[in-house]
């Protein structure tokens, strides 16, 4: 420290510092750590030689006060100082250490309370990566890449939780114990890399040893198992399964037969003023309803050619939609919106003007399902009763409207990638 910086600390002592002064003590204090431990250093020494003057001369007790007033109280006056700054700064001695550094992100989408940019400093907590790949480094040297989607939670330096998802983790020989939970067991590492991967739907947790050593233990039962290079086991169900050298090379299942009709070329859209060539497009179908500017409402009109199908034979029918972005404010959104589909009966044809579509008052509401305004991707759709009984029925049209309004003027509008869209499937009905 300078004698300019322990001159601004005795001033405030002394009570004599002027407006300025004492802002530059404040950043003094936010900055410095041991300005702060020499302003409370300084106060303990104060009150205890007035404690120690006041047991030896009792007589000059009141010229004392007059002259040192503030050492009676300079310790707790001091702690208060800094308790106060500290706050006021957003730093205070007790806040959570941070344990963890995100060193780089690839084409990651996260929802997370944490910083996710790289060269974040992470706290204690859950990181959800929703897309991508995303590296980060423990302060023990353990660095883990996370691909998406997954979700982990960062409790020390020493421990992280899998709560699911794919994770490759690299431990150097000063982190040796580092422990990785999940939902079924955990992993203790002795020297190594290995990849662990969560299945939070089917309840299993894979663990995988790239090079070196792991114990994996199944708290429940008790059991450990050692791995060692390229072995690989299974926690499903509570069922410890060790694998087999080449286990690990999984085989493709044989997908259940599906049948998928995509929407025609006759799917469209309409809007309120009918201006169809400003406002519509043959590569998306766009919704939007408002009752700011009732004018721009849009909706979106599906057909399926289901000749060559007998959906009787099918147990379930699902219509998916691919989200694509589209123009407008999210903000202006609610924070969810909602969107029903209904079932039509009577045709269209080409440039369809508002008022000669279907109603939605003729028609049969199917089921809803709802997007986040801050999504702007998504595969969205309905699989119910009342679709499959629709489409058993021999009928292919139906409509989606958005039920929910924008809050404010210029919302955005949602889009669903249509038959001539460059990069996305338009709808389909999956029947299996």
């Amino acid at each position: 420290m300078t004698e300019e910086e322990k001159e601004l600390i005795l001033g405030y002592l002394d009570d004599r510092l002027s407006a300025s002064q004492f802002g530059s003590l404040q950043t003094l204090l936010r900055e410095n750590k041991d300005a702060r431990s020499f302003l409370l250093d300084l106060g303990t020494i104060d009150t205890k030689l007035d404690d120690f003057s006041l047991s030896v001369d009792q007589e000059n007790k009141a010229s004392r006060l007059i002259s040192f007033s503030w050492r009676e109280y300079a310790w707790s006056a001091s702690a208060c100082l800094l308790i106060l700054f500290l706050c006021s700064s957003g730093y205070f001695l007790f806040s959570e250490p941070k344990i963890a550094t995100i060193q780089s992100c690839e084409d990651a989408a996260w929802e997370s309370d944490l910083p996710t940019t790289p060269g974040s400093e992470l706290i204690p907590g859950t990181l959800k990566l929703r897309t991508g790949l995303a590296s980060i480094e423990l302060r023990s040297g353990v660095n883990f890449v996370l691909e998406g989607p997954a979700e982990v939670e960062l409790i020390s330096v020493m421990k992280t939780r899998l709560v699911a998802g794919m994770v490759m983790v690299e431990v150097p020989e000063q982190a040796i114990g580092f422990v990785l939970e999940t939902p079924d067991g955990y992993a203790i590492d002795y020297g190594t890399s290995f990849a662990v991967v969560v299945d939070p739907i089917k309840n299993v947790s894979s663990f995988e040893v790239i090079d070196g050593e792991i114990g994996v233990h199944h708290p429940e039962s008790g059991s450990e198992v050692r791995l060692v290079d390229n072995q690989t086991i299974s926690i499903e169900k509570g069922i410890v399964s060790p694998m087999k050298e080449g286990e690990g090379e999984k085989k493709i299942p044989a997908s259940a037969e599906i049948k998928r009709v995509f929407a025609g070329r006759n799917s469209t859209s309409i809007i309120r003023n009918d201006q169809r060539d400003l406002y519509l497009s043959n590569d998306v179908l766009l919704v939007k309803s408002t009752d700011i500017l009732p004018s721009f409402d849009r909706r979106a009109l599906l057909e399926f050619d289901i000749s060559d199908v007998d959906p009787t034979q099918y147990k379930k029918i699902r219509l998916s939609l691919n989200l694509v972005p589209a123009n407008g404010l999210r903000s202006h959104l609610p924070e969810e919106n909602i969107f029903a589909v209904y079932g039509i009966k009577e045709s269209w044809g080409e440039g369809l003007l508002w008022a000669k579509a279907p109603p939605i008052e003729q028609a049969e509401q199917l089921g809803t399902f709802s997007i986040p305004r801050s999504k702007q991707f998504g595969n969205y759709g309905i699989e119910t009763d009342a679709l499959k009984k629709f489409v058993q029925s021999g009928h292919g049209k139906l409509l989606i409207v958005r039920e929910t309004f924008e809050t404010r003027p210029s919302g955005m509008i949602h889009a669903f990638a249509n038959h001539n869209h460059p990069y996305y499937a338009p709808p389909v009905l999956e029947f299996y």
